[in-house]
């Protein structure tokens, strides 16, 4: 029997309608290889071969629990960034800390201001808090507009979400805008930076968020990083928050699972760590290969959005929807935005260069039809 959602009294009124949402979804034969990924900002390179060597020696232990709190890649973050180690806490990727930061921030009825576009993820977390959402809309290149947040502001706002750079789009804040969060948003509301795609930012001459943040603000604040991005290990689902009081931490250890990052997750992050020239040569293959898509869809008579990530996104003339499932008859993935006012925009993910020729060539047909 089809239940309506007056007779589903088990279920919250605001999870009955959740639409199942599988972004990983594999397509036929995939697993096999043969297909051009470019639709989940994964990084196309394989992780440093310290990496690979350092989970090999951490498998003999996973018979044991690791250490709830991840102490040494704990210390060595407080050592790089100035934040006290027990500040720092872990989650499996950014997604399941951005759940988390909104469950200790806000209840139901309670108030969020956040951009939009945004990460996708970000609209289900408060839809799963209830929340009262105010979407402030991003400026023309898609960055985030920080004093359109400030001024979207009101007395039951408990949370402001920033994004930089911010996903869909790849813009990323400058250090004054920046500032200006640190500086303007109320002591009580909790400040909340997303830089899951930092190191990008940083390559490419952009601020440091966290050390902002340090320096200018008075209140409340949490920064999220992640291993995901530019150290090559979405598999290892690993991201960190970096907070500003022990207050927020143990909070947002009182609502993470126990054991949440496996041992061999925190071996990975230390070798990746340990390994700086392969990090950079990722950094550099990466900008070169989006100087390259950039150029390629430029060529197609599209016009893209500013990024400094590893992801490049632009309109189309026709509707995204219809082209990103051509082009998955053709083995390539690309994502499109699908929000309301965007339906013509793709988000391209950086790829080797044999990716990005078939994309670019895939558009190219497809378009002329």
């Amino acid at each position: 029997m089809d239940e309506t959602p007056l007779s589903i009294g088990y279920i919250r009124r605001n999870l009955q309608r959740v639409r199942k949402w599988n972004p990983t979804r594999m397509l036929a034969g995939e697993q096999e290889g043969g297909v051009h990924r470019m639709d989940l900002n994964e990084c196309p390179f394989p992780p440093s071969p310290r990496v690979v060597k350092a989970i090999q020696d951490a498998a003999i232990k996973v018979n044991r629990y690791p250490d709830g709190v991840c102490p040494e890649v704990s210390e060595r973050l407080s050592a790089m960034t100035g934040v006290p180690a027990d500040q720092i806490c872990w989650g499996t990727g950014s997604s399941e800390l951005v759940g988390n930061i909104a469950m200790i921030s806000v209840s139901p009825g309670d108030g969020v201001v956040a951009p939009g576009p945004v990460w996708r993820r970000f609209a289900n977390v408060f839809n799963v808090v209830d929340a009262r959402v105010i979407r402030v809309a991003n400026r023309a290149d898609g960055s985030v507009d920080p004093y359109g947040l400030v001024d979207a502001l009101d007395a039951g706002t408990k949370l402001l979400v920033a994004v930089s750079p911010n996903n869909p789009s790849g813009a990323m804040l400058s250090a004054e805008e920046i500032t200006y969060l640190a500086e303007n948003v109320p002591d009580d509301v909790l400040l909340y930076l997303d830089e899951a795609y930092f190191e990008f930012a940083r390559f490419a001459g952009g601020p440091d968020g966290l050390k902002i943040l340090q320096e200018k603000r008075r209140g409340p604040w949490v920064v999220t990083r992640t291993f995901s991005k530019a150290y090559a290990m979405a598999g290892m689902r690993l991201g960190y928050a970096l907070t500003s009081s022990d207050v927020i931490s143990n909070a947002l250890r009182a609502v993470t699972s126990t054991f949440n990052v496996t041992a061999l997750a925190e071996a990975a992050a230390l070798a990746a760590l340990d390994d700086v020239d392969y990090a950079r040569e990722i950094q550099e293959r990466t900008a070169a290969e989006r100087a390259r898509l950039v150029e390629g869809l430029r060529n197609l008579g599209l016009e893209p959005l500013p990024s400094v990530t590893n992801f490049v996104s632009a309109a189309l003339p026709v509707p995204a929807a219809p082209v990103v499932e051509e082009l998955k008859t053709r083995r390539i993935r690309i994502g499109a935005w699908g929000e309301e006012g965007f339906e013509n925009f793709i988000r391209i993910s950086l790829g080797l260069p044999e990716d990005t020729d078939a994309v670019l060539a895939a558009l190219r047909d497809i378009l002329k039809k």
